[in-house]
């Protein structure tokens, strides 16, 4: 009788435990929890946006157009050099660096503007830039979810991030020779399309084949990602412009909102760790919701009246702090590499 009730008893504790063992690997496959990642890491309402803007034709896609270039892409680009400053630790850590660069991109457009009238040269620099950018930030995140859940070795990681960035610059670049050259641009391009193609198909299933609860996070982000480039690829070849326009758009917002919410992300780990800051942002930490709301809210508001009163002098400033945006993140996230969980 008290064999048999302690062979149930081990029977009816060994589901538990595999159950409890299960939540807790699948709890620690997300940065902060499964609807924060969901919805503004992976940004996997994506594809209703695009729907969204496909049904409603070029009306629906300029209002959420303006929405987005004014409210999302711009708070996006001007919070970095805010957040610099706020936290002042990292600044000194690189400060030489840091001044040489703000220096370097203050002066060299104001100079090529007041020289030349205009920013056509500046404007290929910045797409050439902010597509490195793009790629570089879409890899760091995903590098931070294969962090976290493990078992990643190191020349698994290397070969990830080229075969990931070079897939994402690819993409970028295919777009932009379509749209300057048109339909001869896609002349002898078929095959190198469906070469590149192969990298995130393959990279995708394998994310599915080797999925464990830890990495449902990484999956879902990467697989998101990459099917939204993939789509964008696919509009370019089927010399879609109206799709691909729509992409895009859904593309700029998947980009300037999980930067945002990774921001968030890791103030929001400051704070816990009790790492060393400014008095200012630690006063300012405990409220980071409410205020980075205001600054999208009045940077918004300020870009779309400086746009419409101050076109030359926005579109200058705008580019500057692009530039300072691109090259302020290659350090500040460097040294923000979080320790395996």
């Amino acid at each position: 009788m008290t064999e048999s009730a302690l062979l149930s008893q081990v029977a009816v504790e060994q589901p538990d435990s595999a159950v409890r063992s299960f939540r807790q690997s699948l709890q620690a496959a997300w940065l902060v929890d499964p609807r924060y990642d969901l919805l503004f890491l992976a940004n996997l309402g994506w594809p209703l946006l695009v729907l969204l803007q496909w049904w409603g034709g070029l009306e629906i896609q300029s209002g959420i157009s303006f929405w987005q270039v004014y409210f999302i892409t711009t708070p996006h680009r001007w919070i970095t050099p805010a957040l610099l400053f706020l936290e002042r630790d990292r600044l000194q850590a690189n400060k030489t660096k840091y001044i040489l660069i703000t220096v370097c991109l203050l002066t060299i457009p104001i100079a090529v503007k007041i020289s030349t009238g205009a920013l056509t040269c500046l404007l290929t620099i910045d797409y050439i830039w902010n597509a490195w950018h793009f790629a570089a930030q879409h890899h760091g995140i995903y590098s931070i979810y294969g962090r976290k859940s493990g078992g990643l070795s190191p020349g698994r990681l290397r070969i990830d991030k080229w075969l990931m960035r070079g897939f994402l610059l690819y993409v970028t670049f295919r777009i932009a020779s379509w749209a300057s050259v048109g339909t001869a641009a896609s002349q002898g391009w078929g095959t190198l399309d469906y070469v590149f193609a192969v990298i995130p198909v393959s990279m995708i299933l394998r994310e599915l084949w080797q999925l464990r609860a830890e990495t449902v996070g990484r999956c879902l982000y990467f697989t998101s990602v990459m099917t939204l480039y993939l789509a964008m690829l696919g509009a370019v070849a089927a010399q879609n412009p109206m799709m691909l326009l729509v992409l895009t758009t859904a593309s700029a917002l998947f980009h300037s909102i999980e930067y945002l919410a990774i921001v968030n992300w890791s103030v929001d780990r400051t704070r816990k760790s009790g790492q060393s800051t400014t008095q200012l942002f630690k006063k300012l930490m405990p409220r980071w919701g409410l205020i980075l709301a205001v600054f999208v809210v009045i940077l918004g508001m300020g870009a779309w009246l400086m746009e419409s009163h101050l076109l030359e002098l926005w579109l200058t400033a705008n580019l500057i702090m692009a530039f300072l945006h691109y090259a302020y993140d290659g350090f500040l996230w460097k040294s923000r590499r979080p320790a395996r969980a």
